[in-house]
């Protein structure tokens, strides 16, 4: 079986996008494809369990979440 999830995630600007890319990018191969197309983040995710899909999701989100709030406190 193999599953796949894609997130997509609008940030005001395409700068702050490319912010929360830079980010997460060291934890993302081989696992996490992203890309930004104008002020989207697109990731793309596959994983061969539903198990493997959950922790890589929340690995990711959890980054992400962190990634939007360092944005934010120095804003």
């Amino acid at each position: 079986m193999s599953l796949s999830c894609t997130i997509e995630l609008d940030y005001a600007s395409p700068e702050e996008a490319n912010i929360v890319l830079e980010a997460i990018a060291p934890d993302n191969k081989p696992y996490v494809e992203a890309q930004i197309e104008g002020s989207t983040l697109i990731v793309t995710s596959s994983a061969d369990t539903p198990m493997e899909m959950l922790h890589t999701m929340e690995d990711l989100l959890s980054c992400i979440k962190i990634a939007e709030a360092t944005f934010n406190l120095v804003r």
